[in-house]
């Protein structure tokens, strides 16, 4: 009861669409509900819509409201009310707007809602990209990932790996990543890089890491197979 009381206190003053939490709230359910539509519909595009609801949902409603309940109190409690009375009522509804556009809601908008709402802005993309890179960490690397199809591949007696453009673009189907480097990964898997003679200790304990994420990853799959072949793998590339 409480905070129905709260929030109805909140809409007649007009502070609730100027509060940070409601900016925040409205701002990430509404980006949310036009990404379902639209997979590109961007933050600025979503700060557009909260302008609008703004001034078409929230200035709309609370004037419709200040202007409606006067009213209503007066017809309820004088019954020869007339409706010559409504020019008065649409003159003094003209002049009342204006005071509260002069007053209320235009410094309301500039000095509260946009600083707030710009600030809910960064504060979603922020999290957005923090999510995105969470997801990168937890993502195998690209040289794991070339071993695990490896790994797969022959244990499937598929027996199609190659080191060519086409079979790279296969699995940028799959896993989403770039293509050149899954393909330089392929040859290194297929023994077909130049460069092994020239690498640094550096190189050879990145490699190393690399199959140490694989490696992890069959280990959990519970996929012994896998490890042995991967061992064999490594013994081979890291071979001088």
């Amino acid at each position: 009861m409480k905070d129905k009381v709260k929030h109805w206190r909140s809409f007649m003053t007009f502070d609730l669409p100027l509060e940070s939490s409601y900016i925040s709230t409205v701002f990430a359910a509404t980006h949310a509900q036009h990404q379902i539509e639209i997979p590109q519909w961007s933050t600025n595009a979503t700060r557009q819509k909260m302008i609008a609801q703004y001034w078409f949902s929230n200035v709309f409603q609370h004037f419709l409201w200040m202007l409606l309940f006067p009213v209503l109190l007066t017809s309820l409690l004088y019954r020869n009310f007339s409706p010559g009375y409504l020019v008065v009522i649409l003159l003094a509804g003209i002049f009342s707007f204006l005071v509260l556009l002069l007053f209320n809601y235009w410094p309301g908008f500039s000095s509260h809602f946009l600083p707030k709402l710009e600030t809910a802005k960064e504060s979603y993309e922020r999290k957005q990209l923090e999510h995105l890179e969470k997801c990168r960490q937890l993502q195998l690397s690209n040289l794991a990932l070339a071993l695990v199809i490896y790994v797969f591949d022959k244990t499937s007696s598929i027996n199609s790996l190659q080191p060519s453009e086409q079979y790279a673009g296969l699995l940028v189907k799959l896993y989403g990543v770039d293509r050149g480097s899954l393909k330089g990964n392929l040859e290194l898997i297929m023994g077909h890089s130049s460069q092994r003679k020239n690498w640094t200790d550096r190189k050879r304990t990145e490699i190393e890491n690399r199959f140490g994420e694989a490696y992890q990853f069959f280990e959990e799959l519970h996929f012994p197979a896998g490890v042995q072949l991967l061992k064999d793998l490594e013994a081979k590339i890291l071979r001088k």
